[in-house]
């Protein structure tokens, strides 16, 4: 079921669907798992059949669509809207309000879209919902970019990533996850396809900006002032990315590592101030009790079931003794993961109490846990 959510820079309302299923791997033969990924590789570079260009409303809008007076008219008229100002995929632009950053003119734009196709489509779909041929065997789904949250950023919670960050994310991949790097791309490709990203992102949003606001006005259509709104709003936290990069004080030398201070991260990890335990867990194999939740279901019967992020994917807190981390393994990650959190997910952002000391005593106590660094000398 679709539900109605938070809204975009006070204004404007995002819909949020957490109802979508996905396979569990334990429900599948490791045997079929394998043959998955094989072809899920296999097919970086397939050429799409025909058709598969034309983009559609996700099954939430379609969903909540059937609120309003003219379910039918109203998804012709969403459609109209979002291609008169976002085009397609074969023919992708921004709206006017939108900034470039590195900027791509309509040619190197299509050429990005005839990429994104060839090489992401397969995981990420059409609409860049994470429903592509290939996301069904795929665990953790690919990423829905709709919802315009990203996790691995250098930004504050709840921003949208600037280019680079996606930039970034392409060209190392996401450990652990389906998610290959692309550095055999040249860099021009990998910008490309960071704005066509940022491009199905922005359009989402808006999708959903757009569809609060019929269902919620009961109206036959829509005002261009509201659709102007949504798009200025939308637009903006995009523009506005950089201003909200997260950057610590200072950062310590390896050198002042020392074990006393891993030791307090240890300290700092089990205690009430934090919490990390809750969710990571005692032996730190991120199935803490946070991460679980009581579940009734119709006869009566109760079980616990993970909790599940923005994107209805059940949560599932970093095992943080394994060497390697989604969003990178160096200490200004982990400073930004743990003082920020991690945008739609459990993973909350550090009290602001806590000081810039203390987050990084437990960023090297982590690291330590993990294999990746050591004390003194040895962190060098």
């Amino acid at each position: 079921m679709g539900t109605l959510g938070a809204p975009i820079s006070g204004t404007g309302v995002l819909l949020v669907g957490n109802g979508r299923q996905y396979l569990s791997p334990m429900s599948c033969p490791r045997h079929l798992g394998f043959l998955a990924s094989v072809a899920l590789f296999a097919a970086c570079g397939f050429d799409p059949a025909v058709g598969a260009g034309s983009m559609g409303l996700s099954a939430e809008s379609l969903e909540l669509l059937e609120h309003a007076p003219d379910p039918e008219g109203a998804e012709d008229a969403l459609q109209t809207i979002l291609e008169s100002h976002f085009g397609s995929v074969l023919a992708p632009r921004f709206p006017q309000h939108f900034q470039m950053g590195d900027a791509a003119g309509t040619l190197e734009l299509k050429s990005a879209g005839r990429l994104y196709r060839s090489q992401c489509m397969h995981c990420h779909g059409v609409e860049g919902g994470g429903d592509g041929s290939s996301a069904y065997f795929l665990t953790p789904p690919p990423t829905d970019f709709r919802l315009g949250k990203f996790k691995w950023t250098a930004l504050e919670r709840d921003h949208p990533p600037r280019l680079e960050d996606i930039e970034r994310t392409l060209e190392h991949g996401v450990p652990f996850t389906s998610m290959p790097s692309f550095l055999r791309l040249e860099e021009t490709q990998r910008k490309g396809l960071a704005q066509i990203v940022r491009w199905l992102a922005a359009r989402g949003q808006t999708e959903r900006w757009l569809v609060a606001e019929w269902v919620q006005g009961g109206e036959t259509e829509l005002a261009e002032s509201v659709i102007d709104m949504a798009l200025s709003d939308v637009s903006k936290a995009w523009n506005e990315a950089a201003q909200h990069v997260l950057s610590p004080v200072s950062e310590p030398r390896p050198e002042e590592m020392v074990a006393e201070r891993i030791e307090r991260g240890r300290q700092l990890y089990f205690s009430d101030a934090t919490l990390c335990s809750s969710c990571h867990g005692p032996e730190l194999e991120g199935d803490g009790p946070a991460v679980f939740q009581k579940v009734t279901d119709s006869d009566g019967n109760s079980h616990n079931e993970r909790v599940r992020d923005e994107w209805g994917a059940p949560s599932q807190p970093r095992d943080l003794r394994q060497g390697g981390f989604r969003g990178g393994s160096e200490p200004l990650d982990l400073y930004r993961r743990i003082r920020a959190g991690i945008s739609g997910t459990i993973m909350p952002a550090a009290h602001e109490s806590m000081s810039e000391e203390a987050v990084w005593d437990l960023v090297y106590f982590v690291l330590s846990e993990a294999g990746l660094h050591g004390t003194g000398d040895d962190a060098r």
